[in-house]
């Protein structure tokens, strides 16, 4: 990226030892150049959809949020008030009780990614969550969900609010509770009746440290919804991404649990990242180390 004219992005192969100066001393960063979707903002700052690819072979797909983003994060009310139910009947809506979901933000993917590259991913969905969620004392602490999602945005947003488990329309409720044959998930993986309106359900690992005393630190969802997997999501602590950003965290990146077969031909991910940069003042969450897969 030229320092004179930094809105102007270009891709350039360098030594090997000359790659630290260079992102000490302007706004470049690894890859290829990034592939900007949507944007917008949240708290001081803004999200954005990117993608990187090479040839038509993606390399990342992620979120980028600037620093100043999580400087004023909302607190209060705790939810954008969209996936919201009035379950006792009061003829009002309780935005601690009776509203899901968090403070979500929908940013496509660049469109050239769509249409060149063979993977289901199209749009990512960004929930900041300040009083967590279930369960207690596991993920019930101020986070993010970074959601990936493959199936039409449509679909997702016809998920209703309702009675049900979750607040959840219970006719979409049950829809949610059809699950993808054993192949397409990993069997660490398990239903917990975590239905949302707005999403899908939420499949859990339960071999995760955090259910068995460790602090939660970041964990990793497969999202489901009638039968087919349709999302996946990294769940990221705010204390993660204050780390980063200070210093006192490392990047870092982790391996999925991936199922044994895939519904759909295309390229899928093997690890998510967590990741600083410091010439850049932002953070990136992102899903990478893709593998084409052959439905079968």
């Amino acid at each position: 990226m030229p320092q004179s004219n930094p809105r102007v992005e270009k891709t350039v192969e360098v030594p090997e030892r000359v790659v630290g100066g260079l992102l000490a001393r302007s706004p470049s960063y690894p890859g290829p150049c990034a592939q900007y979707g949507q944007s917008a903002s949240l708290g001081n700052g803004r999200l954005t959809a990117f993608s990187q690819t090479k040839g038509k072979t993606p390399l990342v797909i992620g979120l980028l949020a600037k620093d100043s983003t999580y400087d004023g994060l909302p607190y209060e009310p705790p939810t954008s008030g969209i996936w919201c139910y009035d379950k006792d009947g009061d003829g009002a809506v309780d935005q601690h009780r009776e509203c899901t979901g968090g403070h979500e933000r929908s940013l496509r993917l660049n469109p050239e990614f769509r249409e060149r590259v063979d993977s289901p991913f199209t749009y990512v969905l960004a929930n900041w969550n300040p009083m967590g969620h279930m369960p207690p004392h596991v993920w019930d602490v101020a986070h993010f969900d970074v959601h990936f999602y493959m199936n039409p945005e449509a679909e997702r947003l016809a998920i209703r609010p309702g009675p049900c488990p979750q607040l959840t329309n219970c006719d979409d409720y049950r829809k949610g509770k059809v699950l993808p044959a054993a192949k397409y998930l990993h069997p660490d993986y398990k239903d917990t009746d975590a239905v949302e309106p707005g999403m899908g359900n939420h499949l859990v690992d339960t071999t995760a440290p955090e259910f068995h005393g460790a602090k939660f630190t970041s964990s990793f969802i497969y999202g489901t919804w009638n039968g087919r997997v349709t999302f996946y999501e990294p769940m990221v602590n705010l204390t993660q991404y204050n780390g980063l950003r200070s210093g006192a965290i490392d990047d870092r990146c982790v391996p999925m649990k991936l199922p044994r077969a895939y519904e759909r031909s295309g390229w899928y991910p093997t690890r998510y990242c967590m990741r600083h940069r410091d010439n850049r003042a932002e953070t990136v969450t992102s899903i990478e180390g893709f593998v084409y897969r052959t439905a079968s």
